[in-house]
């Protein structure tokens, strides 16, 4: 099926339509997320899909301007969540220490379960926690989120040519990094 069918369909609110979309954008999204607010990117993340589906039927575009839209709005969720974190400052229990926890996110669904633990989120996890938060942005958002740097400067605000720079000396720091790294395993 096509996208824009798809988008159509699920723009009436089809069930099938939103699950295609779901399925095919959550994992970037959530591994976007991830790297940048591990304790809440699920929360997160379910608000970002809370307003796609309030303003699908409005939106217009291409498969390309959708994945835009949508990590647009992500990264907006991001932003709002660290402001509110910033004005209440709190200490969150791990979910392990609760009597009686339930799985984070999971609730029970073994995809869930699987998608929580893919090598990849650690490898992201890994590559970005030495950068600049803005670096870190820039590299998941063309790495992971697969845009191109006019996208990617569109969703941070930025120019081409800042998020180039950004993107260059991210670049830069995980190959010294990763370079003695490899250099002492051997």
């Amino acid at each position: 099926m096509s996208f824009p069918a798809l988008l159509e369909a699920a723009g009436r609110g089809e069930h099938w339509g939103l699950t295609e979309l779901f399925r095919a954008y959550q994992p970037p999204l959530l591994r976007y997320l991830k790297a940048q607010e591990p304790a809440m990117a699920d929360d997160l993340a379910g608000e970002v899909w809370v307003a796609v589906a309030r303003q699908l039927a409005r939106f217009e575009g291409d498969e390309t301007g959708f994945r835009s839209w949508l990590f647009t709005i992500g990264r907006c969720r991001l932003i709002e969540h660290r402001r509110r974190a910033a004005r209440r400052r709190t200490d969150p229990v791990p979910h392990d220490r609760l009597d009686g926890a339930v799985e984070h996110g999971s609730g029970g669904d073994p995809a869930w379960l699987v998608l929580d633990r893919l090598a990849a989120q650690e490898a992201v996890d890994v590559l970005v926690s030495d950068l600049a938060p803005d670096q870190a942005e820039a590299v998941l958002l063309r790495v992971v989120a697969g845009f191109d740097v006019p996208e990617v400067a569109q969703i941070m605000d930025r120019t081409p040519g800042s998020v180039r720079v950004l993107c260059h000396r991210a670049l830069r720091r995980l190959a010294a990094q990763f370079g003695e790294e490899a250099a002492l395993s051997d």
